[in-house]
């Protein structure tokens, strides 16, 4: 198995993120790196058996990830300027829209309806915090452990923290005990404060609350999200809060 650098690491999230398969990344990484190359070549480099690497080769051309030149005697696959992979986002965006009206048109579920659901993947779990800002009020969390930024990724943290701040939306965070550097790091911005308790009360799970929701986000594998929306229960847990917020440190 191939070992990646840290920066390769974040390029096959976002290529996971933005629905490429697994092969298909790992491929798309390997003739980014490698230039122009012979599908046995790609096989041998990445370990992919050569039927599976036809396969995730096919599915990038016609995502337009990559390019092919034949010539005589070899078919050769290049990757594509990077720079193109807006265009696939946006070719995306635009098949999404074009179904919205009709999705809208078939759901029952009412907005702002009390009740509970239970959702899985990392992908859920950026769309449950995002929700909180349309709640438009602060944002309590405790059971933060590193691990979050390691699953919602960097650059998914960093517009989120964007989009709050943008909107003036103040944010407590309670970490586990050694998440010293992401504590600093928060406390540098706006309408933000984060704190620390003792690892005797570290979690896996990170309990956010605002308003009338509180979203229970468990960093299992794969992710599971828990989300509650009533008030009364968002009201107990906030009581709770400020409880551990008078006990928790910033330092």
């Amino acid at each position: 198995m191939e070992t990646y650098t840290q920066k390769e690491r974040k390029i096959l999230e976002v290529l996971e993120f933005i629905g490429l398969h697994k092969n298909e990344r790992i491929i798309y990484l390997d003739l980014i790196k490698n230039g122009s190359s012979t599908a046995l070549e790609v096989s041998k480099r990445t370990k992919i058996h050569r039927p599976n690497t036809y396969d995730a080769l096919r599915k990038l051309l016609e995502k337009g990830f990559i390019s092919q030149v034949k010539n005589i005697s070899k078919t050769l696959f290049q990757a594509m300027d990077p720079n193109k992979i807006h265009t696939y986002i946006e070719q995306k965006k635009q098949e999404v829209n074009s179904i919205l009206p009709d999705l809208k048109e078939l759901t029952n579920v009412k907005q702002g309806k009390e009740g509970v659901s239970i959702s899985e993947g990392v992908f859920a779990a950026r769309n449950a915090l995002l929700d909180l800002l349309e709640l438009n009020s602060e944002i309590k969390i405790y059971g933060a452990s590193k691990q979050a930024l390691e699953t919602f990724g960097f650059g998914f943290l960093a517009d989120f923290h964007m989009k709050r701040i943008k909107k003036k939306i103040h944010m407590r965070h309670i970490y586990n005990h050694d998440a010293w550097e992401r504590i600093k790091k928060l406390n540098r911005m706006k309408y933000t404060q984060a704190r620390h308790l003792s690892k005797y009360f570290d979690s896996p799970v990170s309990t956010n609350i605002c308003g009338d929701t509180v979203i229970f986000i468990i960093f299992s594998n794969p992710v599971a999200v828990i989300t509650i929306k009533k008030i009364e229960v968002a009201e107990s847990y906030g009581k709770y809060y400020e409880i551990l917020w008078s006990r928790s440190k910033s330092n």
